[in-house]
C-alpha cells in the first residue's frame, strides 16, 4: 500500500516509519501524500490509541528535495506540491491519536516541522536540527512559522530560522521542542514504552485531551494562512536575489569536504 512509509499496528499502538534511508529519509511527492493518507487512516482506526512518528536508518528526515522544483517548473504544480506538505503536516497535527514522535540523526527543514506537529516527541542524543531554508533562499513553508512559534516561542523561532544554525538534542529540549533526549540505542525502546504507557488510558480521555490540546494550539497561534506559504515559496523561486541566496548556498555544500 505504502511505497516510502511503513505503517504498523500493534494492539493500542500504532507507527508511522519514514522509509526512505538512502536520502535520510527526505520528503518526495510520494511520501508526502502517504503520511498524510496515513494520518486519516488511523483516524479510522479506532483501537489504535497511539501512533510513534519515526525515520529508518540514521536519520529522522532530510527535509523536501528541492530538486523537484526549477524555476522554469509549472507554477500551479509547485503551488500544489508544497501545498501538499501543509496538508501533510495539518493531517498529523490533528490525529485523532496521540503522537509520539522518536528523533534520530539529521531531522531538517520540513523534518522539524513533521517532528513539532506531534504531541510528545523524543530524540536521541545524536539529533541534529536545522531550517537551512533561508539560505537556500526560500521561506519556511507548511506553517513551519506558526507551529514552531506555539512550540519554542517567537524569540528562538526567528534565531532559528533565519541563522539558519545548527540545534542539538539538549538545546532543544531546553527550547520546548522535545519532551525528552535519551542514549541513541534506547530512543526506540523510549518511544515504544511511552507509548504503551500512554495507551493504558482511556480513550475517550486520550481524545478528549487531544481535541483540547489541538484546540489551544490553534488558539494560541493560528496556522489558518498558512496555504499562502505555497505562493511564497513560488515566488522566491523566481526572484533573483533568492535564486542568487541558492547558488551559493549548493556551490558551498559541493565545495565542503
Amino acid at each position: 500500500m505504502y511505497q516510502y512509509l511503513t505503517v504498523s499496528e500493534n494492539g493500542p499502538v500504532g507507527e508511522m516509519r519514514l522509509n526512505r534511508p538512502e536520502v535520510r529519509n527526505a520528503f518526495n511527492q510520494e511520501l508526502v501524500a502517504e503520511i498524510e493518507a496515513a494520518a486519516r487512516w488511523f483516524d479510522q482506526q479506532r483501537h489504535i490509541k497511539i501512533v510513534v512518528v519515526s525515520g529508518e536508518g540514521a536519520s529522522f528526515c532530510a527535509g523536501f528535495d528541492l530538486k523537484q522544483f526549477s524555476s522554469a517548473a509549472d507554477p500551479a504544480e509547485v503551488r500544489a506540491t508544497v501545498d501538499a506538505g501543509r496538508r501533510m503536516v495539518q493531517a498529523v497535527a490533528r490525529m485523532r491519536t496521540i503522537t509520539v514522535a522518536a528523533v534520530q540523526g539529521h531531522c531538517v527543514g520540513g523534518g522539524v516541522v513533521l517532528m513539532a506537529s506531534c504531541d510528545l516527541r523524543l530524540a536521541a542524543e545524536s539529533a541534529r536540527f536545522s531550517l537551512p531554508e533561508t539560505d537556500i533562499g526560500i521561506p519556511l513553508a507548511w506553517g513551519g512559522v506558526p507551529a514552531l512559534v506555539r512550540e519554542a516561542g517567537a524569540l528562538f523561532t526567528a534565531d532559528f530560522i533565519l541563522t539558519c544554525r545548527r540545534v542539538e538534542a539538549r538545546e532543544a529540549q531546553q527550547r520546548g521542542l522535545l519532551t525528552d533526549v535519551v542514549a541513541d540505542p534506547d530512543l526506540q525502546g523510549q518511544a515504544q514504552a511511552l507509548a504503551e504507557r500512554l495507551a493504558r488510558h482511556s480513550p475517550l480521555v486520550l481524545e478528549a485531551t487531544k481535541a483540547q490540546l489541538v484546540a489551544a494550539r490553534q488558539f494560541q497561534c493560528p496556522d489558518v494562512h498558512s496555504y499562502s506559504d505555497a505562493y511564497v515559496l513560488h515566488a522566491a523561486l523566481l526572484d533573483h536575489a533568492s535564486q542568487q541566496a541558492r547558488s551559493h548556498y549548493l556551490a558551498q555544500r559541493k565545495a565542503a569536504p
